[in-house]
């Protein structure tokens, strides 16, 4: 009797004790079940997230990539005091690095005391950028080549009869000026 109430005490004489040891087992193994799914759909969300912040990021990355590098194009007919056109300069290149090449028919001058002196200039402003002096080529023209910033801020070009004299602003000397037509 005595072995009978010890089972009993210890649970192994009941269906009871039997019942609830095995929904015990079955409640913590679907909790636990319900546990690595919720940490498996975590897991896989955060690096779907993750995985999208990338994606999102190249993108952004390699649209300013296509934007530095679109060409850009536009030209200005240079002119003379009279109105008359007497030469051009064009603008090529990417908008991060254009290149202007200037060719104009401009009297014979003394290299030594005098340069024909080329500015880019903001429209509405008094902001004035020196690129260069053009330089003569053996058909009697002018030319010069230079790369560039912020083609689109230096709209106007002109180009100046300057004296040799170390003065680095403009003398006001206008020969030609120009306006690019398009970009």
């Amino acid at each position: 009797m005595s072995s009978n109430l010890y089972r009993q005490h210890r649970g192994g004489g009941g269906g009871a004790g039997r019942f609830f040891r095995a929904a015990s087992i079955v409640i913590l193994a679907g909790g636990g079940a319900a546990f690595v799914l919720w940490a498996i759909t975590w897991f896989r969300s955060s690096a779907d997230a993750k995985r999208a912040d990338a994606e999102a990021t190249q993108e952004a990355e390699v649209a300013a990539e296509v934007e530095a590098n679109e060409q850009v194009s536009a030209s200005a007919v240079m002119r003379d005091a009279t109105g008359a056109s007497i030469g051009l300069l064009t603008r090529s290149g990417t908008v991060e690095f254009p290149s202007y090449d200037l060719v104009v028919r401009l009297p014979a001058i003394d290299l030594a005391t005098s340069s024909y002196s080329i500015w880019l200039l903001q429209v509405g402003l008094a902001d004035v950028k020196f690129v260069g002096d053009a330089l003569p080529r053996a058909d009697g023209s002018w030319a010069f080549t230079f790369m560039g910033t912020d083609p689109l801020d230096y709209p106007q070009v002109v180009i100046t009869l300057e004296p040799n004299d170390g003065n680095t602003l403009p003398s006001g000397n206008r020969v030609a000026e120009g306006e690019f037509t398009s970009y």
